[in-house]
């Protein structure tokens, strides 16, 4: 990714760091989507001073699992499942992925390793939300 104007990434980290700490503090999967959301709300915004394509994709990513994540089917409940079909766990992660996202875009430059294993980590939790993702999480292949 090309730099970022610095007003652009200023903005982004300031947005996404207040994110994480709502995310963090909602006790509920509706919440922490809520404020998950930041992450493409505010890129979207972003988008429209500078455009990028690395936004794009982490417009893309986020905004793509909140609405996966919101229209999951229901998963078993039971041995590693919460009582709302989600892993044990997967709250944290969804705290612990917004901080990494946050993170990487705290420094003078995007730490762009950290971007791309954010998004990556993001894809897993959307597909350990999916039915063969949740086999996968059951039988140890998928962890949180």
């Amino acid at each position: 990714m090309p730099a970022l104007p610095k007003q652009v990434r200023r903005r982004l980290a300031e947005e996404f760091r207040l994110a994480v700490s709502k995310v963090a503090e909602a006790k509920d999967i509706d919440g922490k989507l809520y404020y998950f959301s930041v992450f493409y709300g505010e890129t979207s915004r972003q988008l429209n001073v500078h455009w990028d394509p690395d936004l794009a994709l982490l417009h893309l990513v986020t905004q793509a699992a909140t609405q996966i994540i919101r229209g999951r089917m229901p998963l078993p409940i039971g041995a590693g499942f919460s009582p709302d079909g989600l892993p044990d766990g997967f709250l944290g992660a969804i705290d612990q992925v917004s901080d990494e996202l946050a993170a990487a875009f705290e420094g003078s430059e995007i730490d762009m390793a950290r971007f791309y294993a954010a998004l990556a980590r993001i894809a897993e939790l959307v597909y350990v939300t999916t039915g063969n993702g949740a086999y996968l999480y059951e039988k140890g292949l998928l962890t949180l």
